[in-house]
């Protein structure tokens, strides 16, 4: 018989390994160890005031200054409703700007300077959090992981791609 986690005491990681028919199968492993992660990394953000989705838009307008929310959905795969409400709530929390375009019904992206800090801390949460589940990687290990990784999100992609729109 397995045994489950105390009810106080919830688990990061569904225990897979228990259940027989997903022992090796790789989708299963790739979703929860994903899921986990994320729940990990949400509530580190969370606890400074911050979420996932605006490390993510944040990093995108950092790099791409002036970007419209319609090209911000775009880069995260959202629709541009949920771009421009990711939008109005950063402008809300003090971390981005939003400016009206002159002559378009477009709105420009930018960074303030506490949008730029809480980008830093993000980005310092994730390699904090990485480097702890990688401990016991070696250098060479975590880039081949990595490399591994990226592999996986190509071929998805490619799968995506290559589907019939009615799949």
């Amino acid at each position: 018989m397995v045994a489950s986690p105390p009810r106080d005491e919830p688990r990061l990681v569904a225990n897979v390994g228990a259940l027989a028919l997903f022992r090796e199968r790789v989708g299963v492993w790739l979703s929860f160890t994903g899921a986990a992660y994320y729940k990990a990394y949400a509530s580190e953000l969370n606890r400074r005031g911050s979420k996932p989705s605006w490390v993510t838009a944040m990093a995108i307008i950092d790099q791409h200054p002036g970007i419209t929310q319609s090209e911000l959905g775009r880069y995260m795969a959202v629709n541009r409703a949920s771009a421009m409400a990711l939008a109005v709530e950063m402008e809300e929390a003090g971390l981005a700007c939003r400016t009206l375009l002159p002559g378009r019904n477009k709105t420009a992206l930018s960074l303030t300077e506490k949008g730029r800090a809480s980008l830093e801390e993000g980005c310092h949460i994730e390699e904090r959090l990485s480097q702890a589940l990688l401990k016991d990687f070696t250098t060479e290990e975590t880039k081949a992981f990595v490399r591994q990784l990226k592999l996986i999100e190509r071929a998805l992609q490619a799968w995506g791609d290559a589907r019939p729109a009615d799949a």
